[in-house]
């Protein structure tokens, strides 16, 4: 059923292939009049050369050649594409669709014939409107964490808490564009800092008098770090700040802005709040940004409590800056024909979340959470239940360059809201080598996916999860460890059997199907390479994933 919420776009280019000439020029000619640039095409190889010379911001295919185009595609995304394509199906029946997974996995949207143009332009905008949002998101997010980096070497070069404040507070603030940031300490024996203040134009600043809200700033950043939180105000919507605290209150009785409150510490316990302001009308903080700055925080609690330990410990240095090695997290993206539905579903959530349908009550905005959690949760079930069926039906993997840096930092990236619910962080050690295997992103995605996801489930809170990679006899290999629960010896060689799961983790209560270890196995060897698991109880997991370097 349509939506009565429409996504426009300003046009863009089009194409369009179908081996039926009516069709293609109805599909061509309802596009062109909604104003975009269309190449149509009834052939495959002339539709590749119009992909790579007009960047395409959307693909209307038939169904009839969609395999032999997407597995064309596939072959020279790498080289062609600068970014991907939404393909948007058209199709005789469902069961034309559905009856190839490969066609489910590797597309976003279908319509079923005959096509009604007012269908078509919607299916199209919102094709394009999403994928932009991704792309957006995906910028935003790489650029935030290059940001972060930069800051958290900074930060690593001076020994100085008073040094470090300043470099992380300014960094903040000009990497989101703030106004104001600001950090609040408490009374806390690692830390004699006694705060600090950057403002937009002005620099260092003398922050708020604050010391009667102390009390209630102590609660309140106890209780955030405590649940791993962080508390939003946006436009100026105190909802989230509790009740409980009348004299906050009372100080932002009048603020119009948005504000996004987060603990700084460092063990069991804060040691003050880092308070940022800007002017982002009523869009929200993203998880990645929350996820990101937690993370800044967590290296300049580091530093800060090294600093102040310095003159009296300078034994232990080294080991504190071993700890605070930088940490990465990371953007992912949902599409194939099976989710359709749940695409939509968590399409216009999006929508919601974002503002697009007008104003929301606080409680409805908190329902809306919990669709979306569970729409995600869902998400991946269906992506591992359609990755089985390209595995079982031994769907050709065509001959697709893939980069293996590339294709894990996407990966880290769509967990970096799992990790950071639980207080995961994923370190994807740096290398210097280009990398590349061949092989079909999608399954290689699923199978990565997976294992990271498997390691950050499973990771305390808290925890850690290392990525690394290395080279061997023409191979790659990437390693990925976790310091969770661990796996009993005796279960190990049953771990890669589809749906099952070890003792341990059914006991603890741990939510899973048992199939993602089996599938990631399953398309690393397909791919010709292997993948082996070594574990002790209590200490952690190591996956080992080698595949054939190209």
């Amino acid at each position: 059923m349509r939506a009565t919420s429409e996504i426009t776009t300003a046009g863009g280019t089009a194409l369009v292939v179908d081996s039926d000439i009516d069709l293609l020029n109805q599909i061509a000619g309802g596009l062109r009049s909604a104003g975009f640039t269309v190449a149509a095409h009834n052939t495959v190889n002339p539709a590749i050369e119009a992909a790579r010379e007009l960047t395409a911001d959307v693909a209307v295919v038939g169904a009839d050649i969609a395999l032999e185009y997407l597995a064309t595609i596939a072959k020279e995304a790498d080289h062609l594409l600068p970014r991907n394509i939404p393909v948007v199906l058209t199709a005789k029946s469902a069961e034309q669709v559905t009856s190839h997974p490969e066609l489910a996995m590797r597309s976003s949207d279908y319509l079923l014939l005959p096509i009604a143009s007012e269908e078509l332009l919607h299916r199209v905008n919102t094709a394009i409107h999403r994928n932009r949002l991704r792309e957006e998101r995906r910028n935003e997010s790489a650029f935030l964490r290059d940001r972060v980096r930069r800051i958290s070497d900074d930060i690593r070069q001076t020994n100085e808490p008073a040094d470090m404040v300043e470099l992380a507070l300014q960094g903040i603030g000009e990497a989101l564009g703030a106004e104001d940031v600001t950090l609040h300490t408490f009374d806390d024996a690692r830390v004699s800092y006694g705060g600090a203040r950057w403002q937009r134009g002005v620099g260092s600043a003398q922050p708020n008098d604050v010391s009667e809200l102390l009390d209630e700033l102590w609660v309140l950043g106890t209780e955030l770090w405590r649940t791993s939180g962080s508390l939003a105000v946006i436009a100026g919507q105190l909802t989230e700040v509790p009740e409980t605290l009348p004299k906050i209150h009372a100080r932002m009785e009048g603020f119009d802005s948005s504000g996004l409150l987060l603990p700084i510490g460092e063990g069991a316990t804060p040691f003050g709040v880092v308070w940022i302001v800007a002017d982002r009308g009523a869009r929200k903080w993203s998880g990645a940004e929350i996820a990101l700055l937690q993370h800044l925080l967590g290296n300049l609690a580091h530093g800060m409590i090294q600093g102040q330990l310095i003159v009296g410990q300078q034994q232990v240095v080294d080991r504190l800056r071993e700890l605070d090695a930088a940490k990465n997290g990371f953007v992912a993206t949902v599409h194939h024909e099976l989710r359709t539905p749940l695409s939509s579903i968590l399409g216009y959530v999006e929508l919601l979340q974002d503002g697009d349908g007008g104003e929301l009550p606080a409680p409805a905005g908190k329902m809306l959470e919990i669709i979306e959690r569970n729409g995600q949760r869902l998400s991946s079930l269906v992506e591992n239940v359609l990755a089985l069926s390209v595995l079982d039906a031994g769907t050709e993997l065509g001959d697709a360059s893939i980069g293996l840096v590339h294709l894990l930092e996407t990966v880290t990236a769509d967990l970096l809201p799992l990790a950071a619910r639980k207080n995961v962080s994923i370190q994807v050690l740096p290398t210097d080598q280009a990398l590349y295997v061949r092989g079909m992103w999608a399954l290689l995605e699923r199978a990565f996916v997976n294992v990271l996801s498997n390691a950050v489930k499973f990771s305390p809170d808290g925890g850690k999860v290392t990525v690394s990679l290395a080279t061997e006899n023409g191979a790659v290999q990437v390693t990925v460890e976790d310091a969770g629960m661990g796996i009993p010896a005796d279960e190990l060689p049953q771990l890669l059997t589809r749906f099952y799961r070890a003792t341990n983790s059914v006991a603890a209560e741990i939510p899973g199907t048992g199939l993602g270890l089996s599938i990631a196995a399953e398309a690393v060897e397909r791919h010709g390479g292997s993948l082996a698991i070594r574990s002790e109880l209590g200490a952690g997991t190591t996956v080992d994933i080698k595949l054939p370097r190209s």
